[in-house]
């Protein structure tokens, strides 16, 4: 409806770089009613069809360094710079979408939670560790790094996952269409590489990026759940996370590396791996 779309433009952020098809939405914005009707009807070709034009799947990658001077691969991040009407599109179907995820999502997960933050899960790592000191018992903390975590996640489990929420027939197929039949070139120093299919990994940039990646990894924490970590007022903790941060909890050596060799077993299984350069463990003892 032309409601729901004028909705989905008003939640968009203005100045942004636009991707190959060059349409901002303050373009559409500033043709009021008329460009609201033409992007509704082209939206709802979209959606009927499941089929998205090519210019719309086009996505250009920017790679960002971690720090200043950082000239290899791995010390740089990529952003992803999607069409503007693909926005538009996913941000009408990202709260059908969350409405279904929110409730698989863990109360350990801290990470884009309504209400929750870093804060939160330092407080309640704080909290455990302060507990845990009083009745003379120590702390075991593994921090988990993964390798490329977002590049990894294969389209095929993610799909299969969300098909498992009973997500409405029409929304499943634009999500499953857009990362099945996207191509992306890389940008550096204004020049562009020829597009290429992605087969794997969930694009920094895209509106449901957060919710699909929790979901994703929602499945991998899960084998966790009756595992011993520390008990506070009769609850079991053995694990907390901000988004693709994770941090293992234990009372001893080994309750923590079964927790470590369960991640590292399923996270294999999902086409993801621990770095064990980044991997770190500590221990906190009053000895």
């Amino acid at each position: 409806m032309k409601e729901g779309v004028k909705a989905a433009i008003k939640k968009m952020k203005f100045g942004k770089e636009t991707a190959p098809d060059n349409i901002l939405v303050e373009l559409i914005e500033a043709l009021e009613d008329f460009g609201i009707g033409k992007v509704t009807h082209l939206l709802n070709e979209v959606y009927d069809t499941g089929q998205i034009p090519t210019d719309l799947s086009k996505s250009i990658f920017i790679a960002l360094p971690k720090k200043p001077g950082a000239t290899e691969c791995e010390l740089h991040r990529t952003i992803s710079l999607m069409s503007h009407i693909t926005k538009i599109l996913l941000k009408i179907i990202m709260p059908r979408v969350r409405n279904k995820i929110k409730s698989e999502i863990a109360e350990e997960q801290c990470g884009f939670v309504e209400d929750k933050g870093t804060s939160n899960a330092i407080y309640i790592l704080l909290t455990l560790i302060e507990r845990a000191l009083e009745v003379q018992k120590d702390v075991y903390l593994c921090f988990i790094d993964y390798t490329k975590a977002f590049d990894r996640v294969r389209h095929d489990e993610i799909i299969t996952q969300l098909k498992q929420l009973n997500i409405d027939g029409k929304d499943l197929r634009i999500i499953k269409t857009m990362y099945w039949e996207q191509t992306a070139a890389m940008r550096v120093e204004n020049k562009t590489s020829t597009f290429q299919d992605i087969k794997r990994g969930l694009r920094q940039g895209c509106v449901l990026f957060p919710d699909l990646f929790f979901f994703y990894s929602e499945i991998i924490m899960r084998n966790l759940e009756n595992h011993p970590g520390i008990k506070v007022g009769g609850q079991n903790i053995n694990n907390l996370r901000y988004a693709d941060d994770t941090v293992l909890i234990a009372e001893n050596k080994e309750d923590l590396q079964k927790l470590l060799n369960i991640v590292q077993e399923e996270s294999r299984k999902k086409g993801s791996e621990l770095n064990s350069k980044k991997t770190e463990v500590m221990v906190i003892s009053r000895k």
